[in-house]
C-alpha cells in the first residue's frame, strides 16, 4: 500500500534536501497553529492531540512524497538561489560530481600534451588523443570486467578503500569521505574507462604516481572527453541538454555511447 503512494522521483536517493527542510519547517508551524487553535476552542489536551496528528500526517506525506506543499520542487527550482542550492549540495557541481576532489595547481592540457597523451588534431582546431595512447588505453580497457568493483578506481586514485564510502544508484557510482563527495561516475562504463585510463597512465609515465588523488581524479575525468570509441564498439558522442534535478534545471554537455546510451561524462555548461 505504502509503496503505491511513494513518489520515487523525490524520495530515496532523489530526495530534495532543501524541499524536505522547508516542508518540515512548514509542518511544524502548521501543527503548532492547529494545536493552539484547537486548544483555544476546546482543551489543551485536544490541542496537543490535534498538533501531533497534523505533524504525523505531514511527516508521512514528506516521507512518501518528498514534500508537503504541492508544487514544492518547481517552486524550489524557480526561487531558491544557486548559492543556497549549493550549500545544500544541490547545485550543478554537486549533481554531476565532476569536480569535488581537492584542487591542485595542475594544468591538465599542458601536462597531457607534454606526456604525448594528447596532440593537436589533424582536421579540426582541437586536441585529440595520440594514436599510441589511444591504442594502449583501448587494450587496457579490454581487460577491465564489465561489472567492475568500484574499489578498484578508489585504489587507482591513490586512496584507501577503507577511508571512503562507496554508494551505487542503479549504474551510477559515488565515493565520499567525511561527509563530502569526492567523485561520481554516471555509469559503470565510465568507471571502467577511468580504471583503464589510470592503469594506462601508470604504465605510460612516472608522473602519474606523483599526482595527488585530486589531480588524478581531474585527469581521468578530463580524459573521458577524448574517448573515441566505447567498450561496446559504438562511437562516443557529445550532446548538450537540460538536466532536471529535484531542485534545479541546468545545461550540461554529455559524452555518451551511441550504442547503449550510457553516459561517460556529464559536465555543467559554465
Amino acid at each position: 500500500m505504502l509503496s503505491r503512494l511513494r513518489n520515487p522521483e523525490y524520495t530515496g536517493a532523489n530526495r530534495c534536501l532543501p524541499c524536505t527542510v522547508v516542508n518540515s519547517a512548514i509542518a511544524v508551524t502548521l501543527a503548532g497553529a492547529v494545536g493552539v487553535g484547537v486548544a483555544t476552542v476546546a482543551t489543551p489536551v485536544a490541542g496537543g492531540v490535534a498538533a501531533l496528528l497534523v505533524l504525523a500526517g505531514s511527516a508521512l506525506s514528506i516521507w512518501l512524497r518528498g514534500y508537503l506543499v504541492p508544487g514544492t520542487p518547481e517552486l524550489t527550482k524557480r526561487y531558491m538561489p544557486p548559492w543556497l542550492l549549493a550549500w545544500f549540495g544541490k547545485g550543478p557541481a554537486a549533481e554531476t560530481g565532476t569536480s569535488h576532489f581537492e584542487q591542485e595547481d595542475v594544468e591538465l592540457e599542458t601536462m597531457l600534451l607534454e606526456l604525448d597523451v594528447l596532440e593537436p588534431c589533424d582536421d579540426v582546431d582541437d586536441l585529440c588523443l595520440t594514436d599510441s595512447f589511444d591504442e594502449a588505453w583501448t587494450r587496457e580497457l579490454r581487460q577491465v570486467p564489465e561489472d567492475i568493483d568500484p574499489r578498484r578506481v578508489v585504489e587507482l586514485l591513490g586512496l584507501e578503500a577503507a577511508e571512503v564510502g562507496i554508494q551505487q544508484f542503479d549504474d551510477a557510482v559515488t565515493i565520499h569521505r567525511d561527509g563530502s563527495r569526492l567523485g561520481q561516475w554516471p555509469s559503470k562504463t565510465a568507471l571502467r574507462v577511468d580504471v583503464a585510463a589510470a592503469r594506462t597512465l601508470a604504465e605510460w609515465t612516472d608522473e602519474w604516481g606523483k599526482l595527488s588523488p585530486g589531480a588524478r581524479g581531474e585527469t581521468l575525468a578530463g580524459l573521458r572527453v577524448f574517448v573515441r570509441e566505447c567498450p561496446d564498439g559504438s562511437a562516443a558522442t557529445f550532446t548538450t541538454e537540460t538536466v532536471e534535478s529535484c531542485c534545479s534545471n541546468y545545461e550540461v554537455v554529455t559524452v555518451l555511447c551511441e550504442g547503449t546510451g550510457e553516459r561517460l561524462l556529464e559536465q555543467p555548461v559554465n
